[in-house]
């Protein structure tokens, strides 16, 4: 009787908690400014396997509704036995995750990244409340008491897993308890009393998995006791007291709506699961329940057996796995360019008729965007451009299949609803017909994403760059590449070379590179200047950095541009080395504890470019140490200055800190003249070291080819 409850239960849950996931593509999973961002929206802008990973819970429900769908004179649609229908809804509960998990990785190569609320690990999370929920009721059935203490065991183990599992460079419990210190600490009790039911939400899972630990030695006195519906209904309940107080402020808008339906999608998400778990246990504790023919009607004994279910489920989950892996899998790095002489009039197309083109479509483009009309007018012009534009590139004799992946670009990108990736499609398409035709031009493509009144917006760029050098590495059995470019339009540029990990190599901008040489090879100047002229009470402290930089313009002499060159170069061939995927220091993590994610990866990327910069053969590595030093003593904030804390910190093995974050002007200034005046040998084995410190593993030379 009590096995045919819970199938019935499980069937029922199958289609409350199906619909729910299946309704979540309609709520947005990601809110910016107030304004809610729809899987529709940027779907198309997502790699295959970050899309899949995007759709997975809506998917997931549509396959829990099949599976809760029954006839007449059939249990299930497909699947009548309860215990495969239990296999199959733990088979897509594991789908989903390994779809997301492998969706992340994906997207992280690509333009626009997976949102946050995609991204975090649900798993364990989800896993103590359904083990909970599930143990706690089999432990009230005498012959499935051993599996629902192994539960409630197993319940607290996946919540050392979710406290203790590092993430980020830190174990979440470090974090917890940072954030209890805090909250003590706060000078207003309504602070504490926010904080607190902050921290009381954080702790939800630990205090359930602990409380599940009672019932392991007795019996509760009913089936689902309250500790059963706790597991359920706890954490949800918690977050719509934030939704209350909320409503209660006036805040109720997009953000409080979205938490309300989660915190109901949450209680679905885990009923379901902990019932599956229950039907499954009960079957396989329980197998004459399964035989019974009189549970035909209600329970079902035909369908596929609970064996071929878990096969089946098994052959699906691996499937899905293995399409992921491949459909994830990023581009190769390392490019082949044969690069053919520069003429004036690919100069002229390049440098002067695209950037034409491009002004005129991005005053189109914010006409039609805005409410002042269609910009009809800018529209004839973009499209008059566009002509010339093609015309220009058709002529020449070396174009090959260029201008057909010029017109494509240039008829698409005029779509309002263009997305992100199809525009870095088209664009990439017309890098690859300059490559295969020799022409030594690069576009590079750039979306802005925004949000107004009306939506998320886009805005897309592209800047055209010559190209004079393609170089190749490799590292090991992978190629790598940079190309030394120079730009054709004259906009000023901030970098002397930029790196992006969906493309397959990093650029160096000879232009920049040269105006850097040129500044700080000039006779008197200082590091007063690298500091914005604003030096004031650090006056002391920059005169060590300009002694060093004197040192360095005496030495080097006409060869600073080329060491300044190979620096850059090195810098940003380790972005391409590191991809996204680059394992966060837990040195950054405490430096950057309560920053934002993506402040945190570039600190961490950056320390790992600049310290790989200082082992570059033909730059001495004083000269990083000496383009960093201003940012450390005179700026309070940004990812350079936290580098150079860090990086001097490394090297010099003291910390230069008076407290969390605040630089210590003077033992900063002593540890940077302790180490700039270090020979060069001994500056990069440094550098190595630090590496090894910082991110487990030795510093990959790349080799030249």
């Amino acid at each position: 009787m009590f096995y045919r409850m819970s199938a019935e239960r499980l069937r029922a849950r199958c289609l409350l908690g199906g619909l729910a996931l299946a309704l979540s593509a309609l709520v947005p999973y990601e809110v910016a400014f107030g304004h809610g961002i729809f899987v529709w929206s940027v779907l198309p802008e997502l790699a295959p396997a970050a899309q899949i990973a995007a759709l997975a819970p809506a998917i997931a429900g549509l396959w829990l509704l099949f599976l809760g769908a029954r006839t007449q004179r059939r249990a299930g649609l497909l699947i009548e036995r309860p215990t495969s229908r239990a296999i199959a809804v733990l088979a897509a509960f594991v789908a989903v995750n390994v779809a997301v998990w492998l969706g992340r990785r994906s997207s992280a190569w690509d333009m626009l990244p997976l949102p946050d609320s995609l991204i975090t690990r649900p798993a364990p999370f989800l896993a103590v409340f359904a083990f909970t929920a599930a143990g706690v009721v089999l432990r009230f059935h005498a012959r499935a008491r051993r599996s629902g203490g192994a539960l409630l065991v197993a319940s607290v183990a996946a919540a050392l897993v979710f406290y203790l599992w590092p993430s980020r460079g830190e174990l979440p419990a470090q974090t917890i308890a940072r954030a209890a210190v805090l909250v003590a600490t706060l000078p207003d009790v309504r602070f504490q009393l926010g904080y607190g039911m902050v921290l009381l939400f954080v702790l939800g899972p630990l205090a359930i998995a602990l409380l599940g630990l009672d019932y392991v030695r007795r019996v509760p006195r009913r089936e689902h006791p309250g500790l059963a519906i706790a597991a359920v209904w706890a954490m949800p309940g918690l977050m719509l007291l934030f939704v209350y107080r909320a409503f209660l402020a006036g805040g109720w808008g997009v953000e409080a709506a979205t938490v309300a339906f989660f915190a109901l999608l949450l209680a679905a998400v885990v009923a379901v699961l902990a019932s599956a778990i229950e039907v499954l246990v009960l079957g396989v504790t329980v197998p004459d329940a399964e035989l019974d023919p009189g549970a035909a009607g209600a329970a079902g004994v035909a369908g596929a057996r609970p064996i071929v279910a878990a096969s089946a489920a098994a052959t699906a989950v691996a499937v899905l796995l293995g399409a992921l892996l491949v459909l994830g899998r990023p581009a190769p790095k390392g490019v082949d360019w044969a690069l053919g002489a520069p003429t004036a009039a690919w100069d002229k197309v390049f440098g002067e008729l695209l950037p034409s083109w491009e002004r005129a479509r991005i005053t189109r483009d914010a006409l039609a965007r805005g409410a002042q009309g269609t910009g009809a007018e800018a529209q004839v012009l973009t499209r008059a451009r566009s002509r010339e534009l093609l015309a220009a590139a058709r002529a020449q004799p070396d174009g090959e299949d260029f201008p057909a992946a010029l017109a494509a670009l240039a008829s698409q990108v005029d779509d309002l609803e263009l997305s992100g990736r199809a525009f870095g499609r088209l664009v990439a398409d017309v890098n690859d017909a300059a490559r295969r035709a020799g022409l030594a031009y690069y576009l590079d493509a750039s979306v802005n994403l925004g949000v107004s009144a009306e939506g998320a917006t886009r805005r897309f760029y592209t800047t055209p760059y010559r190209v004079k050098e393609v170089r190749a590495f490799r590292v090991g059995d992978d190629r790598f590449a940079t190309l030394l470019v120079e730009p054709m339009t004259p906009e000023r540029r901030v970098h002397l070379g930029f790196s992006r990990d969906k493309d397959p190599f990093a650029l160096v901008i000879g232009s920049e590179v040269r105006a850097y040489a040129e500044r700080i090879g000039q006779e008197g100047e200082t590091c007063h200047a690298a500091a914005g002229g604003a030096a004031g009470p650090h006056a002391g402290a920059l005169s060590r950095c300009d002694a060093a930089l004197a040192r360095l313009r005496e030495r080097l002499g006409a060869a600073l541009e080329r060491a300044v060159l190979s620096g850059t170069e090195r810098h940003e061939l380790q972005h391409q080395i590191d991809g996204p995927h680059l394992p966060l220091p837990p040195a950054v993590t405490e430096l950057l504890a309560g920053y934002s994610d993506d402040a945190q990866d570039r600190v961490g990327r950056e320390l790992s470019a600049y310290l790989a910069e200082m082992t570059a053969g033909d730059a001495p590595p004083q000269l990083t140490l000496v383009h960093l030093f201003p940012f450390g003593v005179v700026a309070r904030s940004g990812a350079e200055h936290r580098v150079a804390t860090l990086l001097l910190e490394t090297l010099s093995g003291k910390k230069l800190r008076l407290g969390a974050r605040e630089v210590d002007p003077e033992a900063y200034a002593r540890a940077f003249e302790e180490q700039v005046s270090r020979g060069d040998d001994a500056l990069r084995e440094a550098a190595r070291r630090g590496y090894r410190e910082h991110f487990g593993a030795d510093l990959q030379e790349p080799v030249r080819e």
